[in-house]
């Protein structure tokens, strides 16, 4: 069943990877856009083979890989975090739109200002989570002595990063777990998500996708731990204590952030698959309990807004996104007809039944050719993944020309951060292709399965909502695992391609 669900997954990747090249977004040229994904994955390619013999060479000369290891990760996640920090604060903006909002009416509420008008929060309840969570981290902020609460939300939001790619260290080393090579292995997946440039570019934003970003990978990183930690004192507090962390913080993750909860399901269905529900089910239960429990906090503190009395007149249902998906390209751009009927629409009863009789007279179009075209082109056919459209820089830089759409040097950015996630794609393709034709046993399989899953899980979600490129960010660590699967599916390909050659010489040789 699995090699399966490898199969189709692998065929909706390469035919993903074909439509993106083919209509690559910010107007980038196919030809131009598939020899930077080759280039992309050479590089990584060559990144593998150097980190290999890295460790070999430690190996040889008999030192002590681990302490080595350990030592220069310290070293390397202090310095990519001051270094996150400092180009975050270059490259602050000022978030406009939704993002403006969020950020403007929680610096209010935090600092004791009036808010006057809550129409927004009225209209679009699923910020609330994500009000809330900022308003906290600023009252924090300006508690401890922080003027300008920014600096410390971004502050935290490094660390949020900072504490993904040590989960990822930690997670590579369980599910790719090749002794000889565990290490290089290690940081290559710590490398591979450095070379992400929408976390370069994003961090410095307080919404949903970045305040959700780290919840999913941090939690199961967790959950692995408390397990592996406690295999010889089953009855220590220790490992319960972090795995109702992990449900905690995995709930406040899917509150800010519905995609978070993506990786739930994933794990439950791994956990039944792996029959794992008959001998972990206290695990799960704590687990549960815990996530349901980060979620009602943020629940119950949403129905204190004022913004609850207008919900009935003016709250967007869930249906809108649904709608909104299923016409043109999935965009607000082609998209008024919804946009207007539902402005005009005195309540949410009236907003539903228009969101659901465009669902019923377009709902074919999850078939067209023509719509899934264009909006697989607008989720994946870009590898900035970043807001533009919702922050605008406060002071001009050599960055921000880089990165921001109306910046000099745009396209280039747009080239090189569009063919990494294209390489990405690929690799992914790769991964789910080896999968399909293994054979024999694996270590660690379920744990490859549920990453796969994941992965799997958001593209399908995001192809039946609206079609947004930056809906993929919370999701980057995830990406960043099924691309070191692919890296090191090539790395076996090459390996059985090569013991197959050497066979046939010595087999020549003999006669």
């Amino acid at each position: 069943m699995k090699n399966i669900f490898y199969g189709g997954f692998a065929l909706w990747l390469i035919t993903i990877l074909a439509v993106v090249i083919r209509y690559p977004q910010n107007n980038l040229i196919p030809g131009k856009m598939f020899l930077y994904t080759l280039v992309w994955v050479g590089i990584l390619g060559a990144i593998k083979i150097t980190l290999s013999y890295v460790e070999g060479w430690i190996q040889r000369k008999g030192l002590n890989r681990e302490k080595i290891s350990r030592t220069g990760f310290v070293c390397y996640v202090i310095l990519y975090g001051v270094l996150l920090y400092i180009v975050s604060l270059i490259m602050r903006s000022y978030p406009v739109t939704d993002y403006g909002n969020v950020y403007h009416t929680a610096y209010s509420l935090a600092t004791g200002q009036t808010v006057e008008d809550w129409t927004y929060f009225s209209m679009w309840t699923n910020n609330l989570g994500n009000l809330s969570i900022l308003t906290f981290l600023m009252k924090i902020g300006l508690f401890i002595g922080f003027e300008d609460p920014f600096y410390f939300v971004l502050g935290v939001n490094v660390l949020q990063v900072v504490a993904v790619l040590v989960s990822l260290f930690y997670l590579s080393g369980q599910v790719f777990a090749k002794p000889d090579k565990k290490i290089s292995t290690q940081w290559l997946t710590a490398v591979c998500f450095t070379l992400w440039t929408p976390v370069w570019t994003s961090t410095k934003a307080f919404y949903s996708d970045q305040l959700s970003f780290g919840g999913s990978i941090i939690a199961m990183a967790l959950i692995l731990y408390a397990c592996n930690r406690n295999t010889k004192k089953r009855f220590s507090g220790t490992k319960w204590l972090l795995i109702a962390l992990a449900g905690f913080i995995w709930g406040i993750s899917i509150s800010a952030k519905a995609t978070a909860g993506v990786g739930v399901i994933a794990l439950a269905i791994v956990t039944v698959w792996a029959g794992g529900h008959k001998t972990h089910w206290k695990e799960a239960l704590i687990l549960f309990a815990t996530m349901v429990l980060g979620v009602s906090i943020l629940s119950a503190h949403a129905k204190t807004y004022p913004s609850v009395a207008d919900e009935y007149r003016l709250k967007t249902p869930t249906e809108y996104w649904i709608a909104m998906g299923l016409v043109g390209d999935g965009t607000y751009k082609d998209n008024a007809y919804l946009i207007r009927k539902c402005n005009f629409s005195q309540t949410i009863d009236e907003r539903r039944d228009v969101c659901r009789i465009i669902i019923k007279d377009n709902w074919t179009n999850l078939f067209d050719k023509d719509h899934v075209t264009k909006k697989t082109s607008v989720i994946f056919g870009a590898g900035d993944i970043s807001p533009t459209d919702h922050i605008y820089p406060e002071k001009e830089s050599v960055l921000w020309h880089f990165v921001y759409w109306e910046g000099d040097y745009y396209w280039k950015y747009a080239c090189l951060s569009t063919g990494f996630f294209f390489a990405v794609l690929l690799l992914l393709f790769v991964g789910a292709l080896r999968e399909t034709f293994r054979t024999g046993k694996q270590e660690n399989k379920n744990l490859l399965f549920m990453i796969y899953l994941v992965i799997f899980g958001l593209f399908l979600f995001l192809m039946l909502w609206e079609a947004q490129n930056k809906q993929l960010y919370n999701h980057i660590s995830w990406m960043t695992l099924g691309m070191v699967a692919g890296l090191e599916s090539l790395e076996d390909c090459a390996i059985i391609a090569a013991d197959k050659l050497r066979r046939k010489g010595q087999c020549n040789a003999g006669k």
